[in-house]
């Protein structure tokens, strides 16, 4: 299976997760999803995701200087953003348990 139709599917959830306990800038963001094991995640969706999640008015953001280059832009969940890592993550959860009960009924679950 190809997972970056997955992925797809996935990202903004991936994104809102890795900021649930911790506000971070764009690199950070995505070398946390790849440390989660989403190595095949590309620079542009993360940065992509990220902005159109900001539009979407579920972030907020606010610039720190750097000592050692350009100033970095952090981003932090805001309580819609919060509210919106609820309600997906139940619907993923959802959706995660019927698949496992669709391959445990054909005897390919892990």
């Amino acid at each position: 299976m190809d997972t970056t139709q997955l992925l797809k599917g996935v990202l903004d959830l991936a994104v809102l997760a890795v900021l649930k306990d911790e506000d971070g800038y764009g690199y950070d963001i995505m070398r946390r999803l790849r440390t989660a094991g989403l190595e095949e995640i590309g620079d542009a969706s993360v940065y992509g995701t990220l902005r159109r999640l900001f539009q979407a008015g579920l972030l907020t953001t606010y610039v720190v200087p750097s000592e050692s280059g350009p100033h970095r832009k952090y981003y932090a969940l805001n309580p819609a953003g919060r509210d919106q890592l609820r309600r997906s993550g139940k619907v993923w959860r959802s959706f995660a348990t019927t698949m496992d009960t669709l391959l445990d009924d054909e005897g390919m679950a892990a």
